[in-house]
């Protein structure tokens, strides 16, 4: 069967192994699939690409970023690497053909990648470009090759067996192509820009914090209770994600998924731009947020430092607690034009007069930028005043 992913095209690997064993079953057999468990050499694991793979090694860019998983692995490489085949779970290769020549002792793979031990590759890169160029020491590795002849289905193996490794959402929805869509309207609307399609990602803005914003701009009418949650994409981060992931999977089939997915990316670049403005928006100065309280019990504001302020001692940064509600509220100026969405603030709308009651919220909250992002009544007093404008603007064109 062909290579199922337009985007790539095919390569062979050939990996040397020691012994070799297909363990197959019946049903992979049903289903084209077939499984091989080899003993390897170390040196090999490391000629391996990672294509497949939800991550990378996280701690290729930054040798900080290593964890105590990172030593651990470093350690039996160190003191026991003869030990290293036991107590290392080894390596998951995919590909999607796979050629036995046990004579030689050679598997080739068509379109090989590791997809579960990205970890454990470069930490023996990591050893093995410190050691001396004529040092040839080497140990096994237990890899586990499987044979999928369907990319799409590589994927959905490689999401499987990592989740257990709490492998983040976003990298799930990046394999699945789920953000493809929104990546394409961010890089085409903020030239130089783009999304993080991975965890691993460290150029880009957050894929989860984008749908979170996007989310709050949504109408009532295209939420699937026909209300809106105003706090729901403060409180639950993850759902933003994981409902678009659910839109992006069913848009084919569901209209309603599909009005909603369509939504998220058209109004994307909007959202991106209305958040940075509110965060840096000059109106902010002058309340005093980061001040200690006057009152006989006052101290520092609570549940989180409001804002920052720039070396000229302006604000740069609102937190999210307070930007949220009144993301939430501009919901009220969302409209379709020409079958795309968009903002459209009215004259009517003073910005300033939308921070001096998102601050009057933020007191009456007992300076607490946690309760402020997840108040209902935050959100409700910041909506009032956009919906009452909203109906305004309706009648007089009525």
């Amino acid at each position: 069967m062909a290579y199922d992913n337009p985007s790539a095209g095919s390569t062979t690997f050939t990996l040397h192994y020691n012994s070799i064993k297909n363990l197959t079953s019946p049903e992979e057999k049903a289903n084209g699939v077939q499984t091989w468990f080899a003993n390897v050499s170390a040196r090999e694991v490391t000629k391996l690409g990672t294509q497949d793979n939800l991550r990378t090694y996280i701690a290729e860019h930054k040798d900080s970023k290593r964890n105590a998983v990172h030593k651990e692995i470093e350690a039996t490489i160190l003191e026991q690497p003869d030990r290293f085949i036991n107590r290392n779970s080894g390596v998951t290769i995919t590909c999607t053909d796979c050629k036995i020549d046990d004579s030689k002792r050679m598997a080739h793979l068509t379109n090989a990648s590791i997809i579960n031990g990205a970890q454990t590759q470069g930490e023996l890169k990591r050893y093995f470009a410190s050691l001396e160029d004529d040092d040839n020491t080497d140990f096994p590795v237990r890899a586990e090759i499987i044979m999928e002849p369907q990319h799409e289905q590589i994927v959905e193996v490689a999401i499987a067996r990592n989740t257990a490794t709490s492998v983040k959402s976003v990298s799930q929805a990046g394999a699945r192509g789920y953000l493809d869509d929104l990546r394409a309207a961010i890089e085409a609307g903020l030239p130089g820009e783009t999304l993080q399609m991975n965890e691993t990602d460290t150029e880009g803005l957050s894929a989860q914090a984008v749908l979170q914003w996007c989310r709050t701009l949504m109408p009532a009418e295209l939420e699937a209770s026909g209300t809106k949650a105003h706090n729901m994409p403060y409180k639950q981060a993850g759902k933003c994600l994981k409902e678009f992931g659910e839109w992006a999977q069913s848009r084919k089939t569901d209209p309603e998924a599909k009005k909603r997915y369509d939504f998220t990316v058209q109004i994307a670049v909007a959202a991106i731009k209305e958040y940075r403005n509110w965060e840096t928006h000059p109106a902010w100065n002058g309340h005093h947020l980061h001040e200690k309280s006057k009152s006989p019990n006052g101290g520092a504001p609570k549940g989180g430092r409001p804002v920052r302020r720039g070396p000229d001692g302006k604000i740069i940064w609102v937190a999210p607690g307070l930007l949220f509600p009144i993301m939430s509220a501009l919901s009220a100026f969302v409209v379709q034009k020409d079958g795309k969405w968009t903002i459209e603030k009215p004259s009517l709308f003073d910005a300033d007069q939308m921070i001096d009651r998102a601050v009057k919220q933020y007191r009456a909250l007992d300076r607490q930028v946690a309760y402020m992002g997840r108040s209902e009544a935050a959100y409700d007093a910041l909506s009032i005043y956009t919906d009452t404008i909203a109906s305004v603007m309706k009648s007089q064109s009525a």
